[in-house]
């Protein structure tokens, strides 16, 4: 079984041999993926993901595979360090960043030098704003029932357990993301109750929060409809970062549309801007 997981590992390094690092990695993906952004139509990324969390040598190191960071850990320290600033606003999740830190201690990150804060991926200092966000929006999440569309390794879900007793928290991705999510969070104590689904395993129970960073912006329309039903148009608080580089064949949601169909919603910047047009939508 590992040998195979390896090979697989093997041909999936193979296929961004080459790549400048230094690039946007975004606009990478898109070309390893052959102009697909969204990574519901790709096999790339799950399968590493897959391998990632049946492997024990490749999972110590996952967070730094090239593979892997061209779809997620790939913050610049430029954008690293105004989350920071922008934590600095938020005293209340600010005093608990060396409990975020605790979040590099699984998967090998990159981590960079934030100064009297220490060592710290930029990732988790990304995670740490979005909590920083949540609590100047919505105040505390104690005893909320939280669903988030796109998981990456569940980085984001550790994070707000720290801050919160949250009732649950639902993740919600492909089957190999999932896998890889609670191969990490099974590295943690939390507080919470954790579920793992897919989008087909889904209810139509309401959530208290909606959370999605970029993922389901960047799904293509008939992928978007069935979340809108399922979760979206269900839950009476969201957050939502919108990742506008979309091909025009996804007929993806607009902003325009969202904030029309979503009672309340309304846009806020993207702090840090990562993306030409990026922005929060948020509600509730």
């Amino acid at each position: 079984m590992k040998t195979a997981v390896r090979r697989l590992y093997r041909k999936l390094k193979q296929a961004v041999r080459g790549l400048d690092e230094k690039l946007d990695p975004r606009w990478v993906a898109a070309k390893v993926w052959g102009g697909r952004v969204s990574l519901s139509d790709n096999n790339a990324y799950p399968d590493f993901c897959y391998a990632a969390a049946h492997d024990s040598r490749l999972f110590s190191t996952f967070r730094t595979a090239r593979v892997y960071r061209t779809i997620l850990e790939h913050i610049t320290d430029a954008d690293a360090m105004v989350c920071l600033q922008e934590l600095r606003k938020c005293p209340e999740v600010l005093a608990l960043l060396n409990e975020f830190r605790r979040n590099d201690e699984v998967g090998g990150p990159r981590l960079l030098n934030a100064g009297e804060f220490g060592r710290i991926s930029g990732t988790t200092l990304r995670y740490a704003k979005v909590a920083a966000d949540l609590h100047q929006l919505f105040g505390s999440l104690d005893g909320q029932r939280i669903f988030e569309i796109g998981v990456g390794y569940g980085g984001q879900c550790r994070v707000i357990d720290a801050c919160w007793r949250v009732q649950q928290y639902c993740l919600v991705d492909l089957r190999p993301v999932l896998d890889l999510a609670q191969a990490y969070l099974d590295r943690y104590a939390l507080r919470t109750q954790i579920r793992y689904s897919t989008m087909n395993e889904l209810s139509t129970e309401a959530p208290d929060l909606l959370i999605s960073n970029y993922a389901f912006s960047e799904l293509p329309r008939a992928v978007q409809d069935i979340y809108m039903e399922k979760v979206v148009l269900r839950s009476p608080r969201g957050y939502i970062t919108f990742n506008d580089m979309n091909p025009a064949e996804y007929r993806s949601w607009t902003v325009r549309e969202l904030c029309d169909a979503i009672p309340g919603a309304r846009v806020l910047p993207e702090i840090p801007l990562t993306y030409e047009k990026n922005c929060l939508i948020v509600w509730g």
